[in-house]
């Protein structure tokens, strides 16, 4: 079945025109709707036209010419979905991507994308010949009720949490580097090491998949790649732990904050248990203190099982939004 004759399928909403994307032209709609999402707490960050156009030329396992829907009323766009998926372990997860104009999108929209993002990720499936677990997955705010709830009664279940933490820059404890380990920048030709050494670090972690070079340009042309701002521990010339730090000013003018993130955080298998994390975090809280930042953040799996959230509420850091992964057998349609 073609995607076009999905969209037949679609219930007719008064007022309500569903279409495919359009390209580049549809860019400013759409992060128009992520800012106003983030201004109802649904959402955070600053996200820009720019960098919208990096994600998008770097996108894997999506064409969002056939994997992509959006929702107009009045010529408004005031939703749109996109699908994608990726290999995790030895099942596909079939990830969605629902974002909504808060307070002019209807249930009945929401609940349409949905119905569209399954039979879409259905007939992607249909053209896979593997024979592992297909797996539909969709992440949203734990304080957005009314999606949380559409969720429930379509049968997906909550099945992993995520916490965004913050903590202030004043009272950063002094934790010393383990003995044999230096502290230096990463030079440009070491860029590449760095990132193939955190994803190894994270390699068992819950969730993670095979990162591949589109990954690592996405991230290298993104606004949130700040190299002069990482500390990285060496043992003589490999990287054994990260936290890649970042600034995002266009986030703290909107928000009218000072606040930088502790993110990346990581340590080689091999190397923990040592207080070589703790030593990075606490030198990276000091780097943004001496910047004149107020505060720092960063995100983590609440069921990490190296400890993570642990270990950052022993340097400071407190939740404040919590964000909730929900899954859905295919075979359950």
């Amino acid at each position: 079945m073609e995607n076009k004759d999905i969209i037949t399928t679609l219930p007719e909403l008064p007022g309500i025109r569903f279409r495919h994307f359009e390209g580049e032209r549809d860019y400013p709609a759409m992060v128009e709707l992520w800012s106003a999402m983030c201004a109802a707490g649904f959402g955070e960050g600053a996200y820009t036209v720019e960098d919208m156009r990096i994600d998008y030329r770097h996108l894997s396992n999506c064409d969002p010419f056939r994997d992509l829907l959006i929702a107009e009323q009045g010529g408004e766009v005031i939703a749109y979905a996109r699908a994608f998926w990726e290999q995790v372990g030895s099942q596909k997860v079939f990830y969605q991507l629902i974002n909504r104009l808060p307070g002019k999108t209807s249930l009945s929209v929401s609940e349409a994308l949905l119905g569209w993002l399954e039979a879409r990720q259905k007939e992607i499936a249909l053209e896979m010949t593997d024979s592992g677990a297909h797996i539909f997955a969709q992440s949203c705010d734990q304080s957005d009720r009314e999606r949380c709830a559409m969720l429930e009664n379509a049968g997906y279940s909550a099945v992993r949490w995520f916490f965004s933490m913050s903590r202030d820059l004043e009272q950063i404890p002094d934790v010393d580097l383990p003995e044999g380990l230096e502290i230096r920048p990463a030079l440009p030709g070491e860029y590449h090491r760095v990132w193939e050494r955190g994803n190894e670090a994270f390699s068992e972690h819950w969730g993670y998949i095979e990162p591949r070079e589109e990954d690592y340009q996405n991230w290298k042309e993104g606004r949130w790649f700040q190299p002069m701002l990482w500390q990285v521990a060496w043992d003589g010339g490999e990287p054994v732990g990260q936290v890649n730090n970042f600034i995002d000013m266009l986030e703290n003018e909107k928000t009218g904050k000072l606040r930088g993130y502790t993110e990346g955080i990581s340590v080689l298998k091999p190397y923990r248990g040592k207080g070589l994390a703790r030593a990075l975090i606490a030198r990276s809280l000091r780097m943004l203190r001496a910047m004149n930042l107020q505060e720092a953040a960063l995100t983590v799996d609440a069921g990490n099982a190296s400890g993570a959230l642990k270990l950052y509420e022993n340097m400071g850091y407190r939740t404040y939004r919590t964000m909730v992964e929900w899954h859905k057998a295919m075979s359950a349609m």
